[in-house]
């Protein structure tokens, strides 16, 4: 108990801070000062913009995918049966297709 009444004799009421000479006069001038000297970058007021850009890419290609997975493959599956269709087509002799169609349609009338 002695010792911590003999540090607080020792030390006393006194202020170990010092504020410059003059500071708070001068306070709102210097701070008015630093924040006008300070450029703006064109870095952060552009990248709001374009984080927003990004965004609405992302939105884009994400739709073309959707797009192109759900309607273009349905569009895919009949230009193949479209083109399988005219392969054959092209491999037939024409007499061949005819007599395949006159060979149905008496199959049908008896």
């Amino acid at each position: 108990m002695k010792k911590e009444k003999n540090i607080l004799e020792q030390t006393g009421n006194r202020n170990p801070f010092v504020v410059p000479d003059g500071y708070f006069e001068n306070f709102a001038t210097n701070i008015d000062n630093s924040i006008f000297e300070q450029p703006k970058l064109t870095k952060r007021i552009f990248m709001p913009w374009m984080y927003l850009a990004a965004m609405f890419v992302g939105i884009f290609l994400i739709g073309n995918l959707i797009y192109y997975v759900h309607f273009q493959k349905t569009n895919d599956v009949n230009e193949f049966s479209d083109l399988y269709e005219m392969y054959v087509t092209s491999q037939i002799d024409q007499s061949v297709m005819y007599d395949y169609y006159v060979s149905d349609d008496l199959k049908d009338l008896e």
